[in-house]
């Protein structure tokens, strides 16, 4: 709990107007802080931030505050989802233990029980802060040593907000942040296991089917294209640029037509993103509008109007009659020099560089 008070009480700045003295940011509080165009409830809506996510401040309006987020992606959200901090406490933040939240939905609760008051909700993705109680050993050879040990209470754990509310979380909703980010990694950079993480990619990809289209949405609460896409990688610990465009230049180029223009799926591997657009022609550069995530077998997964299946064959029945422009491999790509694809392990934005 002291450095709980620390961070409460030293770190939060005590104004918005952003100091010319040096760079700030601040953590994200919202489940899922929606970022508009402009600093009005009614613009367009661009991206959302995630809890727990570090961000960078960069100019205020009244009580809307332009935030850049690591992929990067600017734009404005209202200060009560932020919590400012100097950069020793962004430091701090990011080497203390977090949970992250492995289930599609949940809540954080007052006490340790699925019917007390509510404090918080979490979607997939987010990030809290592991609660810890100190333990003054009495007797043996450890008497009189302290020792923090994680609070667990009847199947729940004790996290923290970024603000520095506290409260419980079911514990199968969570994992230990550093534990699933390394595990992650592992997996994505070992060609041995690509199998597996074509197959975590495909179930985490379902979990979304339902879910509305929104532009700008990228949680499990809305999604747009790039945010299914973006948020699937990020949930199996691959960090994606936030837009189709830019997903498009990412990982390495792959096949896609026959020398006589026709769609093939002959070189495409589960994992892959599909895109759609324009073509470059003479006169005009290619556009890319629109990306989709391919399980194999001619069938992918996007988020057209509502996460769905589509399929590349014209006889299946959930064939998507437009015709794709691109297919790019992320998988064998993570981490490597020049490919543009980083894993939350090793984004300085998600763990401090002495980790």
């Amino acid at each position: 709990m002291n450095t709980l008070k620390r961070m409460a009480a030293g770190i939060f700045l005590s104004c918005w107007g952003l100091a010319a003295t040096g760079q700030h940011r601040a953590i994200v509080e919202y489940s899922a802080n929606f970022m508009r165009e402009q600093p009005d409830y009614t613009a367009e809506l661009g991206n959302q931030a995630l809890m727990g996510t570090v961000v960078e401040l960069l100019d205020t309006v009244g009580y809307w505050i332009k935030i850049r987020t690591p992929e990067p992606y600017t734009a404005w959200v209202t200060a009560s989802g932020l919590v400012p901090m100097t950069e020793a406490g962004i430091q701090e933040y990011l080497a203390a233990p977090k949970y992250i939240c492995t289930a599609i939905l949940t809540h954080v609760y007052a006490a340790p029980s699925r019917s007390s008051e509510i404090v918080s909700e979490l979607v997939a993705g987010d990030l809290v802060r592991i609660l810890y109680k100190i333990i003054t050993h009495t007797r043996g050879s450890l008497k009189g040593y302290e020792e923090g040990r994680a609070v667990l209470r009847k199947k729940f754990v004790g996290v923290a907000l970024p603000s520095g509310k506290t409260g419980y979380v079911a514990a199968e909703d969570v994992d230990i942040f550093f534990r699933w980010a390394k595990e992650r990694r592992e997996t994505a950079i070992n060609p041995a296991k690509t199998r597996l993480l074509q197959d975590r990619l495909k179930e985490t990809a379902e979990r979304f089917l339902g879910v509305p289209y929104l532009w700008g949405g990228t949680s499990v609460k809305n999604v747009d294209c790039s945010g299914l896409t973006r948020s699937v990688f990020f949930l199996n610990g691959i960090l994606l640029p936030r837009n189709a465009s830019q997903q498009a230049k990412v990982g390495e180029d792959i096949p896609l037509f026959t020398a006589d223009r026709q769609v093939t799926a002959t070189a495409l591997c589960p994992g892959d993103l599909l895109f759609w657009g324009r073509e470059a022609t003479d006169s005009a550069a290619e556009k890319v509008t629109h990306v989709g995530i391919y399980l194999g077998n001619y069938r992918f997964i996007h988020s057209s109007q509502v996460v769905r299946f589509g399929s590349l064959d014209p006889t299946a029945p959930d064939y998507y009659d437009r015709k794709p422009i691109r297919a790019r491999r992320i998988l064998g790509h993570v981490d490597e020099p020049g490919s543009g694809i980083v894993s939350v392990l090793a984004s300085p934005d998600y763990f401090s560089k002495e980790e």
